[in-house]
């Protein structure tokens, strides 16, 4: 008798699971296809010649971050870009003692970087946007920094970091 329910049963279930509501509706299927093109900006950046900073005589005891503020001149030239809101980035080595300055060679020195209204534009990661304008670059400014601690040496100081502009 156990056998005949379970019999029932199974063939219960199994009506229901052939019944059409158990059966999801499959409709049609495609392929969906995505193409698309990346493009960075063509821009020229100072006529693609280095970018030079020069401070000049800067005395050890007056750099504080503010002293020395130097504008940094570059030209900028967009040609076809897709849309005009643009962003810089500056690929560099932060400074040891501070990550948001550019090292130098002189131990103790960094280079802080901004934009209008004092945006620091952090090594690597910071950005400054902008909506560009022909022959119109947002203004930049460099500054030196020392570390508090520090005891600069008298001589030359050097830095660099490779300046990238893309779409926001």
């Amino acid at each position: 008798m156990k056998i005949g329910k379970l019999g029932r049963l199974a063939a219960l279930c199994c009506l229901i699971a052939s019944s059409p509501y158990s059966l999801a509706s499959d409709g049609g299927t495609t392929t969906l296809t995505i193409t698309g093109n990346i493009v960075e900006p063509d821009c020229v950046i100072n006529n693609n010649q280095q970018i030079v900073v020069d401070f000049g005589e800067v005395l050890t005891t007056r750099i504080d971050g503010s002293n020395y503020e130097t504008p940094i001149v570059y030209t900028l030239s967009c040609a076809n870009l897709i849309r005009n809101t643009l962003k810089i980035n500056i690929k560099g080595t932060g400074a040891s003692f501070d990550s948001q300055l550019y090292m130098t060679d002189v131990t103790g020195l960094g280079i802080q970087v901004y934009g209008a209204g004092k945006a620091v534009i952090v090594p690597n990661s910071g950005t400054l946007n902008f909506t560009y304008a022909a022959n119109s670059p947002p203004a930049l400014y460099a500054v030196p920094v020392k570390q508090t601690s520090a005891t600069l040496p008298n001589g030359a100081f050097n830095g660099s970091a490779t300046m990238v502009f893309s779409y926001q």
